[in-house]
């Protein structure tokens, strides 16, 4: 974990050098845009995903409403402060436009004169033709890719990066698995930061440390207390440097062993094809087949479905739905799992976040999320 937490925070450093060295840079957001290509092509990758911090998303205020998500808005907000020292080299900032938030923070960064590349991301994923236009916005991103660096991508070389992501993926996955013990032996700050980390340090040393990581944590002891409550926390992100909430449900004998999250982590339960076209592997893995998103429509009642095969399969006593401010369509979707899950009498509690972490701002949060956790404990 040490060295991957050293890695992943000297990896700016690493791009500026490389950037000297004459490597073209590519900084990205979202799982809907393919960081294997973008290293396939041979430049340097560069994940858009940290959080917690209420300085950049006030950043952007000059430049746009209020009303955006502070994920969203930390992107922006954190070029602007000087706190992001990749976007400023950067050849390209590729973003995926799933939802309005991204879009308009694209626009601050478009306005101030950056290199912005869009990847359309069509909601409603069902329908034939969104899937092909996915794939269309595919095609266009790897010709921009290899026009920015002056070559074709190999489709080998694109299939051997999904061999290594899955490898990843495949280790995470058996770190999960041990989550479902009485007593897990890893956290969820823990198992969150793996996954941050490995979206950042590059594919070999990632498999190498999780393979270590795996085997030291499958006989270990557990990391919580005896018959700590099971909570499964679920929302959009919980993003790199976001870890107040997390830290105060454990610190209070509560257990995360599992997590619904649609951005700021690794898509781990899902592996990519190395056979066939690259293009159709990646959709059909990304797009078709996977749990679909909140933006996604229709999506609710499926992933209401994936909820509670998580709930029993993990044994879950409780659900966090930790949702960010401003985002109106995960308030939208709470307001029907709220209703659907109290048919199963399993807890929910809902923690809206702006990354307002001050001491006066803590006190109350940790009493909420103190009294949730002690809930479950009296119920078990």
């Amino acid at each position: 974990m040490q060295k991957l937490d050293k890695l992943s925070n000297a990896r700016p450093l690493e791009i500026i050098q490389k950037k000297k060295e004459g490597k073209k840079v590519v900084e990205f957001f979202g799982d809907f845009v393919p960081e294997q290509w973008i290293t396939a092509a041979g430049a340097e990758s560069y994940l858009i995903c940290k959080g917690g911090d209420p300085q950049p998303p006030e950043a952007t205020l000059d430049y746009m409403l209020r009303f955006m998500n502070p994920l969203a808005a930390t992107m922006a907000g954190s070029y602007l402060l000087g706190l992001d020292a990749v976007m400023p080299i950067a050849d390209s900032i590729t973003i995926q436009q799933h939802d309005s938030h991204y879009g308009r923070m694209t626009e601050i960064l478009e306005y101030k004169g950056l290199p912005v590349y869009k990847v359309g991301v069509p909601a409603d994923y069902t329908v034939d033709i969104s899937r092909e236009y996915y794939r269309n916005e595919l095609r266009e991103f790897r010709a921009m890719l290899e026009k920015l660096v002056g070559h074709p991508i190999s489709d080998d070389d694109i299939r051997a990066n999904y061999a290594k992501t899955n490898k990843i993926n495949e280790l995470l996955r058996k770190i999960d698995e041990l989550r479902k013990q009485d007593n897990p032996p890893i956290t969820f700050s823990d198992f969150i930061k793996l996954n941050h980390y490995t979206l950042r340090v590059d594919y070999d040393t990632s498999i190498e440390a999780l393979t270590q990581i795996y085997e030291e944590l499958k006989n270990a002891p557990g990391a919580h207390a005896k018959d700590a409550p099971r909570i499964l926390i679920m929302g959009r992100a919980v993003a790199l440097g976001d870890y107040q909430v997390p830290t105060i449900i454990e610190s209070a004998g509560g257990s995360i062993v599992t997590e619904f999250l649609d951005e700021a982590i690794r898509p781990f339960k899902c592996d990519i094809p190395t056979e066939g076209d690259v293009v159709e592997a990646y959709a059909s893995a990304m797009y078709d087949n996977r749990v679909p998103q909140c933006i996604f429509q229709p999506a609710w009642e499926t992933r209401f479905e994936h909820l509670k095969e998580l709930i029993k399969e993990y044994r879950v006593d409780g659900v966090l739905w930790y949702q960010l401010a401003f985002d109106e369509i995960y308030d939208m979707e709470h307001t029907c799992v709220s209703k659907w899950i109290a048919e199963t009498g399993v807890p929910l509690m809902k923690l809206e976040s702006s990354y307002e972490y001050s001491r006066e701002a803590i006190a109350p949060l940790t009493t909420r999320l103190e009294s949730f956790v002690e809930s479950l404990k009296e119920a078990k």
